[in-house]
């Protein structure tokens, strides 16, 4: 009896979790990205405890500061390309050079930060390992949509 009793709540929890993971929102799933590449690059870049303690804080913010550039310069441009005027293509094109300006100006000033708390050699692999990253989880959303 009490291995039916058992094999119930097992069920019973099956469902559940099953019901849990269906409620999964987007926030958690970037969380889940978020934390593996986290793992995938200390290890890449064979980082000690202590470097990672001071490296992943500069990362956040480094990555914090670039997805306000991207989503400055995104915002604003919802119309369709053929909808533009000349001049505000032109005008589109010289804001997303400005934008890649100030990417770049933003790289140079955390490589520098960077450096303090990691080696030069780990922070190749670092971009190394961050490019990985990227083609490994493209290359699941690639095989999870064939799937579906």
């Amino acid at each position: 009896m009490k291995q039916y009793i058992i094999l119930a709540l097992i069920t019973i929890f099956s469902f559940a979790g099953t019901t849990v993971s269906a409620q999964n929102t987007s926030e958690n799933r970037q969380e889940n990205v978020e934390s593996a590449k986290v793992a995938f690059l200390t290890d890449k870049m064979e980082l000690t405890p202590e470097q990672s303690q001071k490296f992943w804080p500069l990362y956040n913010e480094y990555q914090s500061k670039r997805r306000e550039l991207t989503k400055s310069y995104r915002s604003g441009y919802r119309r369709d390309v053929d909808e533009l005027s000349e001049q505000e293509a032109k005008a589109r094109i010289e804001r997303m050079f400005d934008t890649r300006e100030q990417e770049l100006q933003l790289e140079k000033e955390y490589v520098t930060k960077f450096q303090r708390v990691i080696t030069n050699k780990q922070l190749v692999k670092f971009y190394r390992s961050e490019r990985e990253f990227t083609k490994l989880l493209l290359k699941r959303l690639d095989a999870r949509r064939a799937n579906n």
